[in-house]
């Protein structure tokens, strides 16, 4: 308990505050919009009205304010902020997502994107 008191956060991937129109969905077969409140290399924290449980795996697609490509990417409910129990009341109802099979060229282009810093909405 004493070591999470005094050791900052060691998360392996630093979260940037970054709005983006995201859509994610199980086996493509619905496909459920929604934004994204922060982005990192590892994943992205979804606002969404339709929690889907945790461990549950989805495919997320997204475009980059900077960019015309489109990133597709394998993903897991790694957590959920459930609105009758928000385990993080700093942020609203909605899913924390990690990536799972983001390739080399999409990694890279989120963290050229996450450096430059120019964090547009895209709606």
């Amino acid at each position: 308990m004493l070591r999470d008191q005094i050791l900052p956060d060691k998360r392996p991937h630093p979260r940037f505050m970054v709005r983006i129109a995201i859509f994610h969905g199980t086996y493509q077969k619905q496909i459920l919009g929604g934004y994204s409140v922060n982005v990192s290399t590892g994943g992205v924290f979804i606002e969404s009205s339709r929690i889907l449980p945790k461990d549950t795996d989805l495919t997320v697609k997204f475009k980059l304010p900077n960019s015309d490509n489109i990133i597709v990417v394998k993903a897991i409910v790694a957590w959920v902020n459930d609105p009758s129990s928000l385990k993080k009341p700093s942020l609203p109802p909605g899913m924390g997502l990690q990536f799972l099979d983001l390739s080399l060229d999409d990694l890279h282009a989120i963290r050229a994107f996450l450096i430059e810093g120019n964090f547009k909405p895209t709606w």
